[in-house]
């Protein structure tokens, strides 16, 4: 067996690096040439503030005493598919200028829970200034309102959506800037049109029912028990339809392309865990699996509410707690894939007669892993670099584009500055699975069937290139349709590039070895998700996004200093 000694990086790389740093500079940091990622740079009210200036609201506007409220919870929510027609149709800016104050798409909900008042009332906020932009009483945990609407007649008139745009004014929306369309129903009220110049073909509407209690002589602040003041934006058919679209596409490469492939690579792992043990040690990953568990459970409990926000988002309401279980649980699968894909995974690639993955216990492993550092940070510009004009490509060939998620949202976590642990728990478990392990088997299913072949004769050392080549594809393209989730489209943009991606990965693998291309993973996460947190307006995020940058780096600085610091046998 051959003990992989990976080759230094000569000028050819450094240069290819530099190279690949500016082309990420110009495409997805600068706004140059254009990025298809962009992210706002005004300042962001931190959770906290939103749910002091909602109760405050709530006591104002609701008159909801903050010794009455029990509880309450803060969630991102953002309208996905306007701020992706926006984005395609180039209107972020046209958006910004005249929507964003009053009827901005993303916004702050805070659900509150008082004594005495069934369900809860959920108050939208302006998240760069905390004020209120709409309202909604929820009288069910299913998310669906039991409106005092129903006890309204099935018709209604222009006076009554006139009575019905003043009690919206109550809640501060100026009745001058809207006109009632003639919709109205029982569930949701009446519905207004923006007077104002529309975005494109999209159309902002006003939906506001009023509860049945409410009169226009009422010399008061009216009930709002049974009542919602909201706003939305209304898409032209044809891109609704080609959203719905998509979404189904990427339901069903997630269901069919991703998750049954996944089930057999699992058992695949595991087949080969016990059949090449002897090749290898069943303590390899036993610590990476691990950190990978606990790291993804840390970063899970601290994006709660964006698992509320996606459940949401997909018309359901079930508690944080079930919500946090069924994650936890499916991470706890991921672990158990990674750790059979790191034994499996070894044992293949020296049962091939390689080792691409030292051990703790040699003695220059320290060195090994500080070398791997500095490699990774190289070689995380030049798939930056990479990354940046396939993109580009993409965007100016298939008109690609990016909508909001907010299931992922910065402004979903509990403590934004734990986001770089997303991108250990991606480079452990992606490498681990689809490099190390996804590689190795189809190298091995390819080499044994090109040895067959040719009756039992070992392949020549061009075509075992040629077939390890190839065998890059089938794991990078299973890689690739695992992030077709993402808000990218069309969803098959990001197949496209992940794949494109999977050869140089894999290539630097082979080159380097298993913990240089976790470190260049590691790193290219860390970067990006620095540069979010550097851009998204919340207190003391800029700093954490240089934190970002440095992290894998004094990752490797402890397990050198670690290593150093112990003696072991070899």
């Amino acid at each position: 067996m051959n003990e992989k000694q990976p080759l230094p990086l000569d000028k050819r790389w450094i240069w290819a690096s530099t190279i690949g740093f500016v082309f990420f500079l110009l495409i997805q940091v600068f706004p140059i040439t254009g990025q298809l990622f962009s992210t706002e740079a005004g300042s962001v009210i931190p959770r906290s503030d939103a749910e002091r200036h909602a109760i405050g609201l709530a006591n104002e506007r609701f008159g909801l005493s903050a010794d009455r409220i029990s509880d309450t919870t803060v969630t991102h929510m953002t309208d996905s598919r306007a701020t992706g027609y926006f984005s395609k149709h180039g209107y972020m800016d046209e958006y910004e200028k005249a929507r964003s104050e009053r009827t901005p798409t993303d916004v702050y909900v805070v659900e509150i829970y008082a004594e005495g008042v069934p369900g809860a009332l959920t108050i939208s906020l302006n998240m760069e200034n905390g004020k209120l932009v709409a309202w909604k009483h929820i009288r069910s945990s299913s998310g669906t309102a039991d409106p005092a609407a129903s006890e309204q007649p099935g018709d209604a008139n222009a006076d009554q959506a006139s009575a019905a745009l003043r009690y919206a004014s109550w809640f501060g929306i100026a009745a001058a800037d809207w006109e009632w369309t003639g919709s109205y129903s029982r569930e949701s009220g009446y519905e207004f049109s923006s007077r104002g110049e529309s975005i494109g073909e999209s159309r902002l509407w006003l939906k506001v029912r009023p509860p049945a209690s409410y009169t226009l002589t009422a010399s008061s602040f009216p009930q709002w028990q049974e009542g919602a003041v909201e706003y939305g934006t209304e898409l032209p058919p044809s891109f609704v339809a080609y959203m719905k679209e998509q979404e189904k596409w990427a339901a069903d490469l997630s269901a069919f392309g991703y998750l049954l492939p996944q089930v057999l690579l699992f058992v695949f792992a595991i087949i080969y865990a016990g059949t090449h043990g002897r090749h290898t040690s069943y303590r390899r990953g036993i610590f990476l699996s691990l950190a990978f568990f606990v790291l993804y459970a840390i970063f899970t409990i601290n994006i709660i509410p964006g698992l509320r926000a996606a459940t949401w988002d997909s018309g359901i309401r079930i508690g944080d707690n079930l919500n946090l279980t069924i994650s936890l649980v499916t991470y706890a699968a991921m672990a158990l894939l990674t750790y059979f894909s790191a034994v499996g995974g070894d044992g293949l690639w020296k049962s091939m007669g390689l080792s691409l993955w030292p051990r703790w216990r040699e003695a220059d492993y320290g060195a090994k892993v500080l070398r791997s550092v500095k490699e990774g940070y190289f070689l995380a510009f030049i798939l930056l670099g990479a990354q940046s004009v396939i993109l580009l490509a993409l965007e100016q060939t298939l008109g690609s584009f990016a909508a909001s998620d907010a299931s992922q949202s910065m402004y979903n976590m509990s403590i934004p500055l734990l986001l770089p642990l997303l991108a250990w728990c991606a480079g452990i478990s992606e490498e681990l699975q689809s490099r190390l392990f996804g590689i190795g088997l189809f190298r091995s299913w390819f080499v044994g069937l090109a040895r067959k072949l040719k009756g039992g004769k070992e392949p020549s050392r061009r075509t075992i290139a040629v077939l390890t080549t190839i065998a890059i594809v089938p794991p990078g393209l299973l890689w690739a349709i695992g992030h077709v989730g993402y808000a990218v489209y069309p969803v098959y943009t990001r197949v496209i590039e992940l794949v494109l991606l999977s050869f140089l990965f894999g290539w630097f693998m082979l080159r380097f070895g298993v913990i240089t291309v976790i470190f260049a993973h590691v790193t290219l996460d860390a970067i990006l998700m620095g540069l979010q947190m550097m851009f998204d307006g919340l207190p003391w995020d800029f700093a954490g996004g240089v934190f970002s940058l440095i992290f894998p780096a004094l990752v490797g600085i402890v397990i050198w200093k670690l290593h150093g610091a112990v003696r072991w046998k070899t």
